[in-house]
């Protein structure tokens, strides 16, 4: 999950690998006035007809998902160290949970 969503970072910063940056892509913000348009960085999710296979491992598959249950502060957060912090800080309390 870590490395899922460290490269999901990256990618959204602009640091990854062109073919990388490629799979993800920014929820487009609505024009209605609901909270949930005001969530920071979401990412689309990838409609997939499969029963929990394979598919549901592929980067674009799984990226968005991880991403989107990430609490916002850690979503909106610029610096990759930070972000390393929170992030693994997020990952170990809901693993002991």
């Amino acid at each position: 999950m870590f490395k899922i969503i460290l490269i999901t970072f990256k990618a959204l910063e602009g640091i990854a690998p062109f073919y990388i940056r490629d799979l993800v892509q920014l929820r487009k913000q609505s024009s209605y006035n609901l909270r949930s348009n005001n969530d920071g960085r979401l990412l689309e999710t990838v409609k997939v007809v499969t029963k929990r296979k394979s598919g549901d491992r592929a980067f674009e598959v799984a990226a968005p998902s991880l991403w989107n249950t990430l609490p916002r502060n850690i979503r909106d957060e610029p610096s990759i160290n930070k972000f390393k912090k929170l992030l693994k800080t997020y990952l170990f309390k809901i693993a002991h949970q």
